[in-house]
């Protein structure tokens, strides 16, 4: 029911999960037209744990943003930085709504639940709980804003004029840090490079309607983006070469060689039994 009600939550809000089974105790994922992501946990104990849930819910999204991004990239969640918390409850002390108004570097949202029966069908009543007071930026943002005072990576989405653009580099950057956890963007010659170990999977530099796409080699087979059709063609060749690379990684050391498996009798009985001669006795490793 809590679903269907994307709309209490802003008009181009909608549901990306609704069985999100979060560790902190996030249940529904929403988001909305901007990429931001709406967490919806629905309190089932005691309201006067919320405030120290906040931060656990804060941290748990700043320690998994890219696995989170890697999760719901695909739904359109691009801004992982700036969440909206969302708790729902039957009721709310005013001890709990004045310390989660006190609280700064987190928006939250307290609201009222109340079912009821209208002509035998259920109904879900949602009533905004105020919580007065600024909410100030989150840890994400704050991080973000300390790399634009150090020139960090901010600095180059910030030279992207276009809004458009801007939210494709977004959608780009969350591809490729979604490939694997592993993968590391660093800032050089004023612009981005993605690298996975050794291997250099994409340089980006940006313009002020584009940004342009460099898989592997930084002066090989670039790719101008500034549309739809231009990302999938950018984030296909960043793709293409996390494969191949991958592969690689994966060859055995020495051609020919096998790698050493140790197997005992019973083992060996039982390999015999099922291959017959297919395994002889010089092939015990």
């Amino acid at each position: 029911m809590l679903g269907a009600r994307a709309d209490v939550l802003g008009e181009d809000a909608r549901l990306v999960d609704a069985d999100c089974q979060g560790p902190t105790g996030i249940d529904l994922v929403f988001t909305n037209e901007a990429g931001r992501p709406i967490v919806l946990d629905i309190v089932n104990d005691d309201p006067r744990l919320v405030p120290g849930r906040i931060f656990e819910h804060l941290e748990w999204l700043e320690r998994n943003r890219r696995l989170f991004l890697r999760a719901y990239s695909g739904d359109g969640v691009v801004n992982a930085e700036s969440p909206l918390f969302v708790f729902v409850a039957g009721s709310w002390p005013k001890g709990v709504v004045r310390a989660v108004s006190g609280i700064r570097g987190a928006e939250v949202r307290l609201y009222r639940a109340e079912h009821f029966l209208v002509d035998g069908s259920g109904e879900l009543l949602l009533e905004e709980v105020s919580t007065p007071g600024a909410a100030g930026p989150s840890p994400g943002v704050a991080r973000r804003s300390e790399e634009l005072n150090g020139g960090g990576t901010g600095d180059v989405e910030r030279r992207i004029e276009i809004e458009s653009v801007r939210t494709l580099f977004a959608l780009f950057r969350s591809g490729v840090d979604g490939l694997d956890g592993r993968i590391s963007e660093d800032r050089r010659d004023g612009g981005l490079v993605f690298t996975l170990g050794d291997t250099v999977l994409a340089g980006v530099t940006v313009s002020p309607g584009s940004f342009t796409v460099s898989p592997g080699d930084p002066v090989a087979n670039p790719v101008v983006v500034s549309d739809r059709v231009s990302l999938e063609r950018a984030l296909n060749a960043v793709v293409s070469l996390f494969v191949r690379e991958r592969q690689s990684a994966a060859v055995e050391p020495a051609t020919g060689a096998r790698l050493p498996v140790d197997i005992g009798d019973d083992e060996r009985a039982e390999l015999d039994r099922i291959w017959g001669d297919g395994v002889g006795a010089g092939e015990g490793r």
